[in-house]
């Protein structure tokens, strides 16, 4: 009978695991800790680690704005400290993305990928009638 190679399975050794798990202390060092919701004042309040609070309206929040103030009694942390969740209406809201964007605004990358000039339309008109942009050559190397 022939013998079979034992099979690695990739990131599932000692040293993976250790390094995943490392990150992920990381990552919830930095994840907040609770959440709640201010009926009075209409505003999610989220404490880090830290002890800071951060406090942001719920209308600011597209994702909830529209729901009735009776939904966001039932507003939770996930276990992992990693999504907002509302079930009862499907919503998850990223923890963190809320944060940065309640902190930094709009993404800058995202702003910049959406950047226009005249410049940028006249080349796109004139890759337009040269039939678009020319398709890459494959590599002859090996």
């Amino acid at each position: 009978m022939e013998q079979v190679s034992s099979v690695k399975i990739l990131g599932l050794d000692k040293k993976s695991l250790a390094r995943a798990r490392k990150l992920g202390a990381e990552e919830m060092a930095r994840s907040p800790v609770a959440l709640s919701y201010s009926a009075k004042s209409d505003t999610l309040n989220i404490t880090m680690p830290s002890g800071t609070r951060v406090i942001i309206p719920r209308m600011w929040i597209w994702e909830i704005a529209h729901l009735p103030k009776s939904a966001m009694k039932k507003i939770y942390l996930d276990k992992f400290r990693e999504m907002y969740m509302i079930d009862e209406y499907d919503v998850q809201i990223s923890a963190m993305g809320l944060l940065r964007h309640a902190v930094m605004g709009e993404d800058p990358y995202a702003r910049a990928g959406r950047a226009t000039s005249p410049a940028k339309a006249r080349a796109a008109r004139r890759n337009g009638a040269k039939g678009g942009r020319p398709r890459k050559k494959a590599s002859t190397h090996r």
